[in-house]
């Protein structure tokens, strides 16, 4: 089959990838770097384009009930007739093609390789979510603004794309719009709360749902015991401490708040969740007004109710808020200035990581011992594995990462080593990426 051949039937094109899958040489010992990347990237791409042909391929048959008609019995339980495969995770991808069926530009999209398996369920989801704000008319134009958007903006990113696609489909109302779709997600979030214990010999697995702005505090008040634990491990030269995985810190973190379940936290590490608000937005009582970290916007009665908290911490964009820059007096990184780096970085900004804040540390741009400032133009939130990559050596004597601070924007990009990228041309993380048709030109600030 040629690139000028005609269309090829489904049946004949998965016929032959077996096929040459049963060809394929499993000795790759002597493949160099480079190429072991290029086959990956390859892989995964193929990978998500026959996922997406397999979830289109299930909605048909779901749809025609050719399984009914063939076997007598339904599509979900001829699934496991003849794959290893348990009922539930039969009728959950008999769940996800239903959902892809109802929206053919993501299935096309997908399946051509221009969206993810992650990318095209997030998609999904927030079309399934807006479907009753929106006549049919919207709901088509609205697939079409998400498909685009996929272009640039990850799975995560998409999920939280409800905004733009209302101010584009719905520009009259998009706040109205928004503040009700928002609503909605939170009503749901409570009505979805559960907890689930499943006893397995010595160990008990449990999950369960909670409500964001819960989630989002729970989480914090883990990974800041779970970071003292590290720390403190650091400090005593612990064997142990670089070996643990950051779920099993987490673990221990729940188990130390299980054992202290009276404890008012005076003496232990402080637990607070950031949101983010738009003064302008605050002031008008628009919707979207609160940001948690994540960028998962909250609508205003969730907003009145974490206010009431005492641990909540407002981080007010574009109105009076704390002084955020601290003088060479000071070589730690204040509470304040830490809330500001992570308004700005909002996790790990290494490029491709996506460590979130409480597992994140303030590096200095320009090392203190060589007269670098502790303030925002100086600080980057990099994750524990991240940090050490770009941590200048004193005296220079190696080929590494650099970060700096655009002048431009203000926000953090990276220079790869010459031995990555000869040319070094600087690269960003995704999510302070620029959207294509908007370059970045102008200075920066030097690491």
């Amino acid at each position: 089959m040629t690139l000028s051949s005609p269309l090829v039937p489904a049946g004949e094109v998965l016929a032959q990838m077996s096929a040459l899958l049963d060809r394929l040489d499993p000795d790759r010992t002597g493949v160099d770097p480079k190429t072991r990347l290029a086959w990956l990237r390859t892989a995964r791409r193929v990978q998500a384009r026959v996922t997406a042909l397999t979830a289109q391929l299930t909605g048909e048959a779901d749809h025609t009930k050719a399984a009914e008609e063939t076997a007598g019995t339904p599509l979900a339980s001829w699934l496991g007739m003849g794959e290893t495969i348990s009922r539930k995770e039969a009728a959950g991808a008999l769940r996800q093609a239903r959902k892809l069926a109802q929206h053919r530009l993501v299935g096309e999209a997908a399946v051509a390789g221009r969206l993810g398996t992650s990318q095209a369920r997030a998609i999904t989801t927030v079309l399934d979510n807006l479907a009753s704000q929106l006549d049919e008319a919207q709901q088509a134009q609205a697939e079409q603004v998400m498909v685009d958007l996929a272009g640039h903006l990850d799975a995560d990113q998409l999920s939280k794309a409800a905004g733009q696609v209302l101010k584009t489909v719905v520009p009259e109302r998009a706040e109205e719009s928004l503040e009700t779709h928002l609503q909605r997600q939170a009503e749901a979030a409570y009505r979805q709360r559960s907890l689930r214990f499943f006893f397995e010999g010595a160990s008990v697995r449990f999950d369960g749902s909670l409500p964001r702005p819960a989630a989002e505090a729970w989480i914090a008040q883990l990974d800041a015991h779970a970071e003292q634990a590290r720390r403190t491990a650091l400090e005593r030269r612990d064997p142990l401490a670089e070996t643990l995985m950051p779920e099993q810190r987490r673990a221990d973190a729940l188990i130390a708040q299980i054992h202290q379940p009276t404890s008012d936290g005076a003496d232990g590490p402080s637990a607070r969740v950031l949101v983010m608000l738009d003064y302008a937005k605050l002031t008008a009582g628009a919707a979207g007004a609160g940001v948690l970290p994540d960028g998962q916007e909250l609508s205003a009665g969730e907003l009145r109710r974490l206010c009431c908290q005492a641990e909540v911490i407002p981080v007010v964009l574009g109105g009076p808020s704390q002084v955020l820059d601290v003088g060479r007096a000071e070589r730690l990184v204040t509470p304040q200035l830490r809330a500001a780096l992570i308004a700005r970085d909002k996790g790990c900004v290494f490029p491709g990581c996506d460590a979130p804040p409480s597992r994140c540390e303030a590096h200095h741009i320009l090392p203190w011992y060589l007269g670098g400032l502790t303030w925002l133009h100086n600080l980057v939130l990099l994750c524990h594995s991240h940090h050490p990559v770009c941590e200048p050596a004193r005296y220079g004597v190696r080929d590494q990462w650099q970060v700096r601070i655009a002048a431009a924007d203000g926000l953090p990009e990276f220079i790869p080593p010459a031995r990555l990228d000869p040319g070094q041309k600087p690269v960003r993380h995704a999510r302070h990426q620029h959207p294509p048709g908007r370059s970045h030109t102008g200075p920066t600030r030097a690491a």
